[in-house]
């Protein structure tokens, strides 16, 4: 058998039932399946996939939607070293990271994202594209050539630098100076008077009490206070409906203050039944001060 009916032979039997009345009695087939094969051994003639498992891969790779017309356009060397890293060929995969993994860097400097970050998605792209999992299939055996591997890349990429970097907006930390002016502004007379009294303690209660917080509950509070954000923007930062996002805050602001009580106890060395009790207003003035700023 020639090269080129060896090449349609694979090509038709890997073709679901369906979809192979669409390709038979194509008298031009043949010659278009290798002149697929000669384009791709032209890109990467150093990579070894045998002919019959192009042919049948190409025809995998299109699908239930393959066609004449489809098959014509495909980048036959795009798929020709997706097969080969599939395979996991140590060559094609360092090929691979040569010719297209500058989209992440390229991604990271439109959405000025930190090379820390763009070092994250980089190697999280490694796994999702070589590494096979339950459920999951590299994505490079599942690329069907309809597009080129570049820009297939390039959305991936971005995507994933999206998520990297919106993560990192989301544990901004809170420890400024002007947040706790804005959780206890000196314009409110009563807490004004007991600050002037306890200032040290109460500063300090507040200031440990911040830095105890927890990460998310910190961002939240930020952009909510400081940033001014409403919850349906931080839902949809969280990717939550704006009920769950009010829920979230109200329950940051609450952790917040149970950890005042706390600090403020501790400081002033009374229980915190007696926070309560004794600098009620503290506490009480607090949560009106986030109640409005909160909105």
């Amino acid at each position: 058998m020639v090269a080129a009916e060896l090449l349609e032979h694979a090509f038709l039997a890997a073709l679901g039932g369906d979809v192979r009345p669409r390709f038979e009695g194509v008298t031009t087939l043949a010659a278009t399946l290798a002149q697929l094969r000669d384009a791709a051994l032209a890109a990467y003639p150093d990579l070894a996939v045998d002919a019959a498992t192009f042919a049948a891969e190409l025809a995998r790779r299109l699908g239930a939607a393959a066609s004449p017309e489809q098959l014509a356009r495909i980048r036959a060397d795009h798929v020709h070293i997706a097969i080969a890293c599939a395979d996991g060929a140590p060559l094609a995969v360092r090929r691979f990271e040569d010719d297209f993994l500058d989209e992440v860097d390229a991604a990271a400097r439109r959405l000025r994202a930190r090379p820390d970050q763009a070092d994250e998605v980089r190697s999280h792209l490694r796994r999702i594209l070589f590494v096979s999992e339950p459920g999951r299939p590299a994505a490079l055996s599942e690329f069907s050539g309809r597009g080129d591997l570049r820009s297939y890349l390039r959305v991936i990429a971005t995507r994933e630098l999206v998520r990297v970097v919106n993560k990192g907006r989301r544990e901004v930390g809170v420890t400024d100076d002007a947040f706790l002016d804005m959780l206890s502004p000196a314009s409110d007379p009563e807490l004004g008077y007991l600050r002037e009294h306890y200032q040290a303690d109460v500063d300090a209660a507040m200031r440990a009490a911040l830095a105890a917080l927890p990460e998310q509950p910190r961002a939240l509070l930020r952009y909510s206070v400081v940033d001014g954000w409403t919850v349906d923007r931080i839902g949809a930062l969280y990717g939550i409906h704006r009920a769950t996002a009010a829920r979230r805050v109200a329950a940051a602001r609450e952790e917040l203050g149970a950890l005042i009580r706390a600090e403020l106890a501790a400081r002033l060395a009374i229980s915190v039944d007696e926070v309560d009790s004794i600098v009620r207003l503290v506490q009480s003035r607090i949560d009106v001060s986030l109640e409005r700023l909160l909105g």
